[in-house]
């Protein structure tokens, strides 16, 4: 068993296959319940674009704390099973926040040592004017998360973040994917993603 201190190693890409089917299905139900929004006029998305569906992935990571336990378990599980060494988990403030705290708790419960960190949008206005809050140093490896994920551009943010800091992003792991080229985009440009759950799973 891996003692605090212990790096976490990982062996590839490819979705974990333990048991946590059972609370990936228990998840899926809760957040088709409880954050998937329908109007027929649309929402307006972060992205600019409109949809008539709305991911508010916070009624479930902040008001659901079984479901947010659920969400870090199926995280846990995908980063113990990539095969690379992980530092840090961290992701851009504020979709991300609940997850990076709970999988980090979770780890630790596990005897894992894998710290937090979150990225601003923007540098701080006072105090320290950090863009990341948390340690990040040169030659870390790290796995981003996010809560959803549409055109990519917000979690290519918390990406860029990490890596100007000289991290390397060894994984991306999102917890819906709208399905809309944002796993495509980050793809192409050469990281490792992958979604917890996709729109049609969620909305079938």
């Amino acid at each position: 068993m891996s003692t605090p201190g212990d790096k976490l190693v990982l062996d590839n890409c490819e979705l974990s296959h333990t048991d946590a089917m059972t609370a990936r299905e228990e998840l899926r139900q809760i957040i088709a319940k409880e954050s998937v929004l329908f109007r027929e006029e649309g929402f307006l998305l972060a992205s600019g674009k409109r949809s008539k569906y709305y991911y508010d992935l916070k009624l479930t990571t902040l008001n659901n704390p079984h479901a947010l336990w659920l969400a870090s378990k199926l995280m846990l599980e995908k980063i113990t099973s990539f095969g690379r060494h992980v530092d840090a988990v961290g992701g851009l403030t504020s979709g991300a926040d609940p997850l990076v705290v709970a999988v980090s708790l979770l780890a630790k419960s596990q005897g894992i040592h894998l710290p937090g960190f979150f990225v601003r949008e923007k540098p701080k206005a006072h105090g320290t004017e950090r863009v990341i809050e948390g340690v990040v140093t040169p030659g870390m490896s790290v796995v981003i998360v996010d809560d959803v994920i549409t055109q990519g551009n917000s979690v290519l943010k918390a990406i860029k973040g990490a890596e100007e800091k000289g991290a390397e992003v060894v994984q991306v792991l999102i917890l819906v994917d709208r399905e809309e080229g944002g796993l495509g985009f980050l793809r192409s440009q050469g990281y490792c993603v992958e979604p917890i759950f996709t729109h049609t799973e969620l909305i079938s």
